[in-house]
């Protein structure tokens, strides 16, 4: 398999196991109600299996919509060879079911979460990386010793998604930050393989005085509820808003020092969002892109196609694609046809919106405080690239601070050697001086 296609599985690998121990009545009807599903859909029962939907996710996937999805996959990936039994993983705090189904051509996980009646309400397929163990090792959920201190948390809807609020102990009112994800699909803790930057951060944060929110992005269980034509705009940055709006309503907040944490391309929208709720006192940027994905996607696939130095033609060809409709989409913006094949699935408003984004011009313009933190070994957003950009960006802005880590990568967790997607697989968490000099700054703001 191309060294490059495993970019895209390693932006998937977003759940964790359960610890071991007795299933409860929930988790027991959690996986009764997940394969029973699949059953329906393997007899083609599709009325049966839109049943057990919760209502909300019934309206997003009705039963056509369900026949649709579930049919399609053996025209792309071959008849279905084996299906494993349902597993209890975590989905943004809560228990899910995960069946490992295995087509001819390449496996997927099918992925369900439930409410508290049992009724379905998230379901998606994603690929399943077959280098991967089917079950991760478990985390423990304590947080690190260098991050311990009191706080506690609640669940903390954000409109349909759902949120976490980890808040100090103590009687506030305090400083808040809002957490916004990167690429692709991703839950509260922005979960990639065994890794749960977000957790970290919000129990590093709260532990040193600051309250977080953290919530699901709309991508995670919520995609149906976007159209064809959706921005950035409905995608990220209106329930970003919204969860600053919720924070600073909270009697425990300060209403006038809530923040905005973007990572990645997260940090190339919080500029956007700091139009969008001009009461934001500042934004902080982890990894920020600085230029539109569809530039930085090519770039990456082809490191990771060189970094052995060999190069074989499947890889040749991958990054070739790649780069193609990198320039499909450059001419497509100055006035040309739509790319042949759109770039991660990603329909063409989407990418207008994006290449009008322009993050480092709306920052300087913006005048908000901002820090900016890079990992050194962070091969998808690079410190002499986009961080270089947002450097030349904002040298005449008055309150811009820049802070890189020479031995982290794109998740600021520690490393050695050449940086690979291999090392998101490892469990690790984000380092404490990251924590320790985003307190700080909040604390100087």
């Amino acid at each position: 398999m191309s060294r490059a296609l495993p970019l895209l599985l390693v932006l998937a690998l977003s759940l964790l196991s359960l610890p071991g121990g007795a299933v409860d009545r929930r988790e027991a009807l959690l996986l009764g109600n997940a394969e029973r599903f699949i059953d329906a859909l393997e007899a083609g029962d599709y009325a049966a299996a839109h049943a057990l939907l919760a209502p909300r996710t019934g309206q997003d996937l009705p039963v056509e919509k369900l026949q649709a999805t579930w049919e399609g996959l053996p025209e792309r990936l071959g008849p279905l060879r084996l299906r494993r039994p349902a597993r209890l993983e975590t989905l943004g705090g809560r228990p899910a079911a995960v069946l490992r189904l295995e087509f001819e051509k390449q496996a997927v996980e099918a992925r369900l979460a439930t409410d508290r009646s049992g009724r379905i309400d998230g379901f998606w397929l994603v690929p399943a990386d077959l280098r991967a163990p089917s079950v991760p090792p478990p985390r423990e959920p304590e947080p690190a010793p260098a991050y311990a201190a009191p706080f506690s948390e609640r669940e903390f809807p954000v409109g349909d998604l759902g949120g976490t609020l980890t808040l100090p102990r103590g009687p506030g009112p305090f400083p808040a930050i809002v957490l916004v994800h990167g690429s692709g699909r991703a839950d509260r803790d922005e979960t990639l393989g065994p890794n749960k930057p977000f957790l970290d951060l919000a129990y590093g944060l709260a532990g040193r005085g600051v309250v977080v929110l953290r919530y699901d992005k709309r991508t995670w269980l919520r995609s149906g509820t976007l159209s064809a034509d959706a921005t950035a705009e409905e995608v990220t940055i209106a329930d970003a808003v919204k969860a600053v709006s919720l924070l600073r309503a909270l009697p425990q907040v300060d209403a006038g020092r809530v923040f905005v944490l973007g990572h990645s391309l997260g940090g190339f929208l919080a500029p956007r969002i700091g139009e969008r709720a001009p009461e934001v006192r500042g934004l902080v940027l982890m990894a920020a892109l600085s230029r539109p994905l569809y530039d930085a996607v090519p770039e990456q696939i082809r490191y990771l196609a060189e970094r052995d130095g060999l190069v074989t033609e499947l890889e040749r060809v991958t990054v070739e694609a790649a780069f193609q409709q990198r320039d499909e989409l450059r001419a497509m913006m100055a006035g040309g046809p739509p790319p042949r094949q759109p770039m991660m699935g990603i329909p063409p408003a989407y990418w207008r919106d994006h290449a009008a984004t322009r993050p480092v011009e709306r920052a300087l313009a913006l005048g908000k405080p901002m820090l900016l933190l890079q990992g050194e070994r962070d091969y998808q957003v690079t410190a002499d690239g986009d961080l270089q950009r947002w450097r030349d960006g904002l040298a005449t802005h008055p309150d811009a601070r820049f802070i890189t880590y020479p031995d982290l990568n794109h998740l600021f967790q520690r490393g050695h050697g050449p940086p690979s997607p291999e090392e998101y697989r490892r469990e690790g968490r984000v380092e404490a001086q990251v924590v320790t000099d985003i307190a700080d700054w909040i604390g100087q703001h």
